[in-house]
């Protein structure tokens, strides 16, 4: 945990307040968090520590004589929070379990999660592959996912959280004791094999069926609203007017979309054809205040600025796209 606020608060920016920072790691349902999340590069630690409470992360930030090992890796994915994270390796538990089952015959297990939008996701991937021979693929995909985290990360921890046919997992305690490292250090060590397993899932090649496992990042129920709104071709005044709402609520919408990845098209959202300008700016000058891009760049306005950081945040747009 010290290691992981000790992180975040080296990786924000210079004038960012310990207040901004602790509202990333708790999660903080707010499109400003959502925003200093990814544009720091720290949406993968999203919600990663909920129940750490504001007077102790106060506490690990001032008491210099805590043990912080600084030598410690701490990885990060620009585009998916914790929560996705940890609900695609629910997926990818699920489905192991399933499958594991199955092919002993047996329908009547006790599911690794009750979860409805995982349970529906791993059942979609179950139904459309369970005639080709989805075991021995799984098996495959499976055996390249571990071994490419643990070259990555020279070892591996997410296989002893697997599920079969009389097989249970073990505990965060039981993998402590058994590797014998505090849960502390286990819990960022898995959030390493984490993110690198997000990306390697993000190669569709690769994993044909562990790639479809991939669940976004939840959606604000306003901005569910929008995005469905977007999918049938409202406008902008339209989007705004059906919900009451200005129209600065809805670019906050847009947003949210862009960065938990609903959305990819920034070109549909940008006026101003000389952004390639901003962008080539942006790369070299990262930890700017809103207000000196905009300085700098008076034909681009506030959420047009906001977007193409997000883009480049993310990794999807840059300076040669």
């Amino acid at each position: 945990m010290y290691n992981l606020i000790r992180f975040t608060r080296m990786q924000a920016h210079n004038y960012k307040t310990e207040k901004s920072i602790y509202n990333i790691i708790t999660g903080k349902k707010s499109h400003q968090t959502f925003f200093d999340a990814c544009s720091q590069q720290l949406l993968s630690l999203y919600h990663s520590l909920p129940n750490l409470k504001y007077p102790s992360f106060v506490g690990y930030i001032q008491n210099e004589q805590l043990d912080v090992d600084g030598t410690r890796l701490i990885r990060t994915h620009p585009r998916y929070t914790y929560d996705s994270l940890l609900n695609t390796f629910k997926a990818l538990q699920l489905l192991t379990q399933t499958i594991s089952n199955i092919s002993h015959d047996s329908l009547h297990f006790v599911p690794i999660t009750h979860n409805n939008t995982i349970q529906h996701r791993v059942k979609k991937v179950y139904n459309s592959a369970k005639n080709k021979n989805i075991s021995c693929k799984l098996n495959e995909e499976l055996n390249l996912l571990f071994s490419s985290i643990s070259e990555k990360n020279s070892k591996t921890y997410l296989h002893y959280y697997l599920q079969g046919y009389k097989e249970s997992m073990y505990t965060r305690q039981q993998v402590s004791l058994i590797e014998n490292i505090s849960q502390q250090q286990l819990f960022e060590l898995e959030m390493n094999d984490l993110v690198i397993m997000m990306f390697e899932l993000e190669n569709a090649i690769k994993y044909p069926i562990l790639n479809q496992l991939i669940i976004l990042p939840t959606l604000l129920f306003k901005t569910e609203e929008t995005y469905i709104g977007i999918k049938k071709g409202l406008s902008f005044n339209e989007l705004a007017k059906t919900q009451n709402v200005k129209s600065n609520t809805i670019e906050d919408h847009i947003l949210e979309l862009f960065i938990k990845g609903y959305l990819s098209q920034y070109d549909e959202f940008i006026n101003d054809n000389s952004y390639m300008q901003f962008l080539s700016y942006y790369v070299e000058n990262r930890s700017e205040r809103l207000r000196n891009y905009k300085e700098k760049f008076p034909k681009l306005n506030y959420f047009e600025i906001k977007l193409l950081i997000i883009g480049v945040e993310r990794g999807d747009l840059n300076v040669t796209s």
